[in-house]
């Protein structure tokens, strides 16, 4: 009877928990497809709109500081703008944003209010503090969280006829609530986005609220894995890139039979590492749950082979993480652990500075520009020297451009530093995709390599070779005469020390293809010899974690294309694997380490 009773309790929480679920994602959803129509509707009209945004935010911001300093008051079309307002970097803005930051002095780069500092992960030393305003936030909120699920959702409805299947969130992504001296909120954007939502939290995301936001020296994987695994309504996997999505499951596949113990015996392994207090709270959740962890080792048992998300999670209905140019590596390993069937989103893009664009279907891997986010102005690449600037209405398909720009919160004529590319028009809107930073371009002897030029060799590599390249990276020596590449790549195997000149020979020649300048400097030996390098198994994995480990939002990291600074030379270039004498640990060029 005791039993019975005790079942008849539990019931309409369990009840309860399945309605809120299912109230608070269709919530989701209509607000998701709010944001899409008016995406729809901006496109159409993207050229005056675009317009319009400029001079509603000159006529906003005339009074400011910057905006006296510049004559706002006295600008009457882009022409006039372009001729009167400088190009920027941050180091314009730096002394304002000082007096905002430690005096609290308003009104100096924008009429509204600053909301939230988005901490730039672009440069070394002391972190760049970019201003956000209410509107910023506002267009994180609604294209960041909500369009997501209208987006999965109208995959759905259009492949089954059916909606998404209502259930839990697996979030991958981290929320450090940080504030400055004078009270606002600083560091990832999203924390900001996300914290109305601490009340509901519990009903729609697998992890409890003291782990979404958890700093410090924290075992994530192992908490956000050992809260999920526990219920089988997940349907959803997000993350702001694919890299962490990848580094969870590849957790997962080494430490499933530790996770699986902790299940059943309802505890946390005492290794994991994380404050006491919070052990406490997390630990006084959990109450032991044999049945879910009996059912889980036989699948993990089964192995890895076949994917494992959709045997331990039945109703998992998509992938929701930035998957596209740099991180594609990433997405094909993921797929060998969701199938093929699955649908991915690849989200938004976006910069600290602004969401810029958002992907309108599951599996595009351009973006829409949108309109009501900033002006945009764009620098030809294939023009640069002659000053020209471009709006949205003179771009061309094919074609890539410098962006430029003007946003909601203060920034006038920014120069970002990301060089695009316009896949097609969606409407008046660009269809943009990433190609590279410009900061991030390779040139010894002025081939100018950029990263897109890297990973098609790359991508070529791996069809030609059958190695699956995990992560890679290129190292310009300078330091022998004449200056040359050098590739380090982790695979998912040990290459055969026999392979490694074949291998060398088709990464140079697949690279002299994608960059026919890099090419002809080879040919006439202005370039040396490409080096490539082997690095052992989780190198990148491990970079991640130190850099984590170090303070860097994982909601920052990308992937290391471009080895560029000391650190990043020494680490990597320590993980060489050891081939023996000429393949050995080598000393940025190949050398030997004595």
């Amino acid at each position: 009877m005791k039993t019975e009773r005790k079942r008849h309790r539990a019931a309409p929480k369990e009840i309860g928990a399945s309605v809120m679920n299912a109230m608070i994602i269709k919530v989701l959803v209509t607000r998701g497809k709010r944001a899409m129509r008016q995406l729809d509707d901006d496109s159409k009209d993207a050229v005056a709109i675009s317009e319009r945004m400029l001079m509603k935010l000159l006529d906003e911001n005339r009074d400011t500081e910057y905006g006296k300093k510049y004559g706002f008051a006295d600008i009457h079309s882009i022409a006039e703008y372009q001729e009167k307002i400088p190009l920027t970097h941050y180091d314009d803005y730096a002394p304002y944003i000082e007096r905002m930051i430690h005096d609290g002095e308003e009104n100096l780069l924008s009429a509204s209010p600053t909301m939230h500092y988005a901490l730039s992960s672009g440069s070394v030393g002391v972190p760049k503090h970019i201003p956000v305003s209410q509107t910023g936030l506002d267009v994180y909120s609604k294209y960041a969280t909500t369009l997501m699920y209208a987006v999965c959702d109208e995959y759905y409805r259009n492949t089954t006829g059916r909606s998404m299947r209502h259930g839990v969130l697996f979030n991958a992504i981290e929320l450090k609530l940080m504030e400055t001296e004078r009270g606002v909120p600083k560091g990832p954007i999203s924390a900001t986005v996300v914290k109305p939502l601490k009340k509901v939290a519990p009903y729609f995301a697998s992890s409890p609220w003291p782990l979404i936001i958890a700093d410090g020296d924290v075992d994530m994987k192992y908490l956000k894995l050992r809260f999920a695994l526990e219920r089988r309504d997940i349907t959803v996997m997000v993350a702001p890139f694919m890299t962490a999505l990848v580094d969870l499951m590849d957790y997962l596949k080494a430490n499933w039979d530790k996770l699986c113990n902790d299940i059943s015996r309802g505890a946390i392994d005492p290794e994991v590492r994380m404050p006491r207090e919070l052990r406490e709270d997390l630990t006084a959740r959990l109450t032991p749950n044999r049945s879910r962890a009996d059912e889980l080792r036989l699948e993990f048992e089964k192995g890895f082979d076949t994917p494992i998300i959709p045997r331990i999670w039945p109703g998992f209905s998509a992938v929701i993480a930035i998957g596209t140019g740099g991180f594609s590596t990433y997405t094909r390993k993921m797929r060998k652990y969701t199938g093929k069937n699955i649908p991915y989103d690849n989200l938004t893009y976006a910069a600290s500075e602004s969401l810029m664009g958002a992907a309108r279907h599951v599996g595009d891997t351009s973006y829409v520009l949108l309109p009501e986010s900033g002006f945009y102005e764009f620098i030809p690449i294939n023009d640069e020297q002659s000053g020209k600037l471009l709006t949205i209405d003179q771009l061309e398909e094919g074609e890539e451009y410098e962006i430029v720009l003007t946003n909601v919160s203060g920034f006038y004529r920014y120069r970002l530093g990301d060089v695009i590319r316009v896949t097609g028009f969606y409407h008046e809107s660009p269809l943009i995709e990433f190609v590279c930073r410009k900061s991030q371009m390779l040139s010894i002897a002025g081939e100018k390599t950029n990263e897109e030029a890297v990973r098609w060799s790359v991508d070529e590599f791996m069809r030609e070779t059958g190695e699956h390249v995990v992560d890679y990276s290129v190292f310009a020596d300078v330091d022998t005469e004449p200056g040359h590449y050098v590739f380090l790549m982790e695979t998912d195997g040990i290459v055969p020390r026999e392979k490694l000149e074949e291998y060398r020979g088709i990464v140079e020649e697949k690279l002299m293809h994608a960059n026919p300048s890099f090419g002809s400097k080879i040919r006439t030996g202005v370039l040396g010899k490409t080096e490539l390098r082997f690095v052992q198994q989780q190198t990148y994995q491990l970079y991640r974690d130190m850099m984590i480990m170090k303070g860097t939002s994982p909601n920052q990291l990308k992937p290391v294309r471009i080895i560029d600074t000391p650190m990043k030379e020494k680490f990597f270039f320590g993980l060489v694997e050891d081939y023996g004498g000429e393949a050995s640990l080598s000393d940025k060029g190949g050398k030997p380490v004595d």
